[in-house]
């Protein structure tokens, strides 16, 4: 993967981990000490940032620097989306939930996965 296309995929993987977790581009630049503008231009991969700059993004995530860095294609990305996708429907209320399962039932069903 050459450098510039790299940058993209981890901008695309922080905007996309962001807003999962419902922030804002400022909200992530406040708490990671880093200022939106730059945080705008990681996103678009626009910038290079430094390996402290990552670290603080992914602290500022709720994860790991190693787990930040994961993008498609990588050996270990499947299980931290399905980690990922079953967090958080772990923190939704019970008839949610109950939602959540039957819809993935339902799109497995259709696949031939049952």
């Amino acid at each position: 993967m050459e450098c510039s296309e790299l940058l993209k995929a981890l901008g695309d993987r922080i905007r996309t981990i962001r807003k999962s977790r419902k922030l804002s581009q400022e909200r992530l630049a406040e708490l990671a000490s880093l200022h939106p503008v730059f945080i705008s231009n990681v996103e678009t991969g626009q910038r290079r940032a430094s390996v402290c700059s990552y670290a603080s993004i992914a602290q500022a995530l709720g994860m790991t620097l190693s787990e930040l860095m994961e993008l498609p294609g990588d050996k270990e990305t499947w299980d931290t989306n399905l980690l990922e996708l079953f967090q958080t429907a772990k923190k939704l209320d019970a008839t949610k939930q109950q939602v959540f399962v039957e819809t993935v039932r339902g799109v497995l069903n259709g696949l031939g996965g049952r």
